[in-house]
């Protein structure tokens, strides 16, 4: 199901080029030494009725900065049912909670809008449009204060409901 996802250009076009089966293979070690060595990387996300493995998520340290950035993926059958946020909020949560940054970042070409939605939906805001990894990519960032006062209000909402 990776590898589908990894040579799908439809899912790869805003990542990078789609990938071969040794590439995703190489990719998937890469992201298994990760979780050994610094406790980032990315994990499936499985969809809960089906039991389907339909993308992924994860933090990452981004190239240029050494920044900790949160990034997914989703299975085209998949895109708009929100499941990019609502996992990209678990990273959040586990990042804030046991790596502790002062901030955490991500990544989109300007033109994807849809990350920039689930960006925007994670309480994120535009920091700059740059080159990282090489593209010109625009960079949203939250900060520590700002995902606890997120979630204090959130919290507060759910009670007064």
């Amino acid at each position: 199901a990776i590898f589908a996802m990894r040579s799908d250009p439809k899912v790869m076009r805003f990542i990078r080029e789609p990938q071969n089966r040794t590439e995703s293979v190489n990719w998937l070690k890469l992201v298994s030494s990760r979780w050994k060595t610094e406790k980032i990387g990315f994990c499936a996300i499985i969809e809960k009725q089906t039991k389907k493995l339909i993308g992924w998520c994860g933090i990452w340290r981004l190239e240029e900065t050494r920044e900790l950035e949160v990034g997914y993926a989703i299975a085209k059958q998949y895109w708009g049912n929100g499941f990019a946020t609502e996992a990209a909020i678990r990273f959040l949560e586990y990042s804030f909670e046991h790596l502790k940054p002062e901030r955490i970042v991500a990544v989109a070409r300007p033109e994807n809008a849809a990350s920039r939605r689930v960006m925007e939906k994670l309480g994120m805001s535009f920091v700059k449009t740059g080159s990282f990894y090489e593209q010109t990519l625009v960079q949203y960032a939250l900060t520590r204060e700002e995902f606890s006062t997120q979630r204090r209000r959130v919290a507060k909402d759910a009670n007064d409901f």
